[in-house]
C-alpha cells in the first residue's frame, strides 16, 4: 500500500504546486471579478456530479468485489445521464443567473461549457473507477498527472495570453474530450462506454436498480456537494463576484490541503471494503491524522504574510480578511481530517447515517450562515457558519467510526480549539 500511496502522492504533490501557482497568474490576469467568474464554474461544475448521484463510488465497490454484471450497463448509465444533463441544461441556466446574481450571457455561457465539460469528464470517471477497483493507482495516478498538466497549462497560458476567463474556460472543456481517449489508453480498461446498442430495457433496469441500491450513498453526495455549493452561493449573493473573488481564491490555495486527504482517501477505500485494516490499526491513523494536520495547521499560519503577498496578490489586507482565512484554513484542515472516517464508514456501508449526519450539516450551515450575515457583514461571517457544521460533521464521522469512543471526542474539540487559539494570536498579533 505505501508504493501505491507514494504514486498517488507524487502526483498530488507535482499537481499541488501547479495549483498553487496558477492562483496568483488568474489573480493578476483577470483580476478579481474574474477570478469569482471562474470560482462560479468551478461551484456549477461540482454541482454537475449530482447526475450521477453517487452510483460511480457504488460501482467501484461492485467491481472491487468482481460483480461483472457492471460491464453491461456502464454504456447504458453514460447515455442516461448524459441525456439528464442536456434536459437539464436549462434549468442550469436559471439556476446560475438567479442564484449567483450574473447576467444573462454570462449565465448561459457558463452552463454551456460545463455541459460540455461533464459529457466527456464522464467516461474518465467511468475508467478511473475501475482503476481505483483493481487497486491500479500507479495507471491512475499518471493519467492524472498528464490530464492534471493539461488542464493547468492550459489555465496559466490562457491566463496569461488570453486574459478573459470565458475562452480560458472553454478550453479546459474541450480538453475533456481529449482525455477520454487518454484515460482508456493509459488505464487500460477495455470496456466501451459509447455502445448505443447496450441501451436496452434490461440494462435501464439494471440501473435504475443501482440507483436505488446507492440512495443513501447518492444522497450523501448530493448533500456534500451542496454544503459545499451553498458557501459559494450565499457569498456571491451577499457579498458579489468580487467578494466570491477574494473568498475563492484563498480557498483555492488552501484547499490544496486536501491532496495529502484525497490520496489516502482513494488508496484505502478498497482496502476497507476488504477488511484489510483492522481496528486498531485505524485508531492509530485517526490520532496521527489529527497530529500531521496539526502541523500543517502551525505550518500555514506561519506563512500566511508570505502566501498572501505572494500566491494572493496582497488580497487579505484588513482584519476580517485574517478571519476568513483562519476559518477556511480550520474548515479545510476538519474534512481533510474526517474524510478517513468518511471513507471507513462508507466501505461498511454506513450510508444511511453518512446521509443523515451530512443532512443535518448542510441545514446547520444553513442556519449558520443565514443568522451570522445579517449581524456580520463581512465575508467570514459565511465562513464561520461553513467551519461550525464542517466540526459537527467530522466529529460525528469519526464518533461513529470509532464505535462511539468518548475520547474522540474530547481530543478532536481540544486540537480545534487549539488551532483557533494559535491561530488568533499568530494572525492578529500583528495588529494589537
Amino acid at each position: 500500500m505505501i508504493r501505491k500511496l507514494m504514486s498517488v502522492y507524487s502526483t498530488n504533490v507535482i499537481l499541488g504546486v501547479l495549483g498553487v501557482i496558477t492562483v496568483p497568474i488568474l489573480l493578476k490576469s483577470i483580476g478579481i471579478e474574474g477570478y469569482g467568474y471562474y470560482g462560479i464554474y468551478l461551484t456549477v461544475l461540482s454541482y454537475f456530479t449530482l447526475f450521477e448521484l453517487g452510483i460511480i463510488k457504488h460501482f467501484t465497490k461492485l467491481i472491487s468485489r468482481k460483480n461483472e454484471e457492471v460491464d453491461d450497463i456502464i454504456s447504458c448509465f453514460y447515455f442516461f445521464t448524459i441525456s439528464i444533463i442536456v434536459v437539464c441544461s436549462p434549468i442550469v441556466t436559471v439556476f446560475v443567473n438567479y442564484l449567483f446574481g450574473v447576467g444573462w450571457i454570462y449565465a448561459i455561457l457558463i452552463s454551456l461549457v460545463v455541459s460540455i465539460e461533464y459529457v466527456f469528464y464522464l467516461p474518465t470517471k467511468i475508467y478511473s473507477s475501475y482503476a481505483v477497483a483493481k487497486k491500479n493507482f500507479e495507471r491512475l495516478s499518471f493519467f492524472n498527472f498528464l490530464s492534471g498538466l493539461i488542464r493547468y497549462g492550459l489555465l496559466i497560458i490562457g491566463a496569461l495570453f488570453i486574459q478573459n476567463i470565458f475562452i480560458v474556460i472553454s478550453l479546459l472543456a474541450i480538453r475533456r474530450i481529449f482525455d477520454v481517449n487518454l484515460s482508456k489508453k493509459i488505464l487500460g480498461e477495455k470496456i466501451s462506454i459509447f455502445k448505443i446498442n447496450q441501451i436496452t430495457k434490461a440494462n435501464l433496469k439494471k440501473v435504475i436498480g443501482y440507483y436505488k441500491e446507492s440512495l443513501y450513498l447518492s444522497g450523501t453526495q448530493a448533500l456534500q456537494i451542496n454544503l459545499n455549493g451553498m458557501l459559494s452561493l450565499i457569498v456571491s449573493r451577499f457579498f458579489g463576484v468580487e467578494g466570491l473573488g477574494v473568498f475563492r481564491s484563498t480557498y483555492d490555495l488552501l484547499s490544496k490541503i486536501w491532496f495529502f486527504s484525497n490520496g489516502l482517501g482513494l488508496v484505502v477505500f478498497p482496502y476497507f471494503t476488504s477488511n484489510k485494516i483492522n481496528a486498531n490499526k485505524y485508531r492509530r491513523f485517526i490520532f496521527l491524522s489529527w497530529l500531521f494536520y496539526s502541523l500543517i495547521f502551525i505550518l500555514v499560519i506561519l506563512l500566511f504574510p508570505l502566501l498572501n503577498k505572494l500566491l494572493l496578490e496582497g488580497t487579505l489586507t484588513a482584519n476580517e480578511h485574517f478571519f476568513l482565512f483562519l476559518f477556511l484554513l480550520i474548515s479545510i484542515l476538519l474534512i481533510a481530517q474526517g474524510n478517513l472516517s468518511f471513507e471507513f464508514l462508507q466501505a461498511n456501508g454506513n450510508y444511511k447515517y453518512l446521509m443523515l449526519v451530512t443532512l443535518a450539516v448542510n441545514v446547520s450551515f444553513l442556519i449558520f450562515a443565514l443568522v451570522l450575515s445579517k449581524y456580520i457583514l463581512y465575508t467570514y461571517s459565511v465562513i464561520f457558519g461553513w467551519m461550525l457544521s464542517v466540526m459537527i460533521q467530522t466529529v460525528c464521522f469519526e464518533f461513529k467510526s470509532l464505535n462511539r469512543s468518548g475520547i474522540i471526542l474530547v481530543f478532536s474539540l481540544l486540537i480545534i480549539l487549539s488551532w483557533l487559539t494559535i491561530g488568533f494570536f499568530i494572525l492578529f498579533g500583528r495588529t494589537l
